[in-house]
């Protein structure tokens, strides 16, 4: 693939996550995926992001940069969203999340991988202690990638 293959290839996955459409991130997963340096299957990626929606139904993924080299992709996005059931060890307090968040990945074949991220979490958990929300709800949800 690529350069601007691959860029389209990631806003295509960011587009599905957001409007949670899960047939098409399944389609761009490889059957066996590690994530994190561990080998999972791809029902369970799947899994794990259906999760994040169910604890966060506003989770939203906004791309600020994109780079890509050959078969590698390197993403920071800004994730927000309110939870309204436990998220990252945390109860909801109706506080939201505004956290950044950095991703690498590995294509072949036209499928992820390798997916690796990397969240804030230490500004997740202080913000998901919070009684008042953050302004997470309201960025500018444009990618400027």
């Amino acid at each position: 693939m690529s350069n601007i293959d691959l860029k389209d290839f990631y806003g295509r996955y960011i587009a599905g996550l957001n409007t949670r459409d899960w047939d098409t991130v399944g389609k761009l997963i490889a059957g066996d995926v590690h994530v994190n340096g561990t080998a999972y299957k791809r029902e369970n990626v799947i899994a794990a992001l259906k999760g994040i929606a169910d604890a966060v139904p506003d989770f939203y993924w906004t791309v600020h940069d994109l780079f890509t080299d050959e078969n590698r992709i390197a993403a920071r996005l800004q994730d927000t969203g309110t939870p309204v059931k436990p998220f990252l060890g945390h109860e909801p307090t109706g506080a939201a999340l505004n956290i950044m968040e950095y991703g690498s990945y590995r294509v072949e074949d036209g499928l992820f991988v390798d997916m690796w991220f990397l969240i804030d979490a230490t500004t997740a958990g202080a913000q998901l202690r919070s009684q008042v929300g953050t302004a997470g709800a309201d960025v500018d949800r444009e990618s400027v990638a």
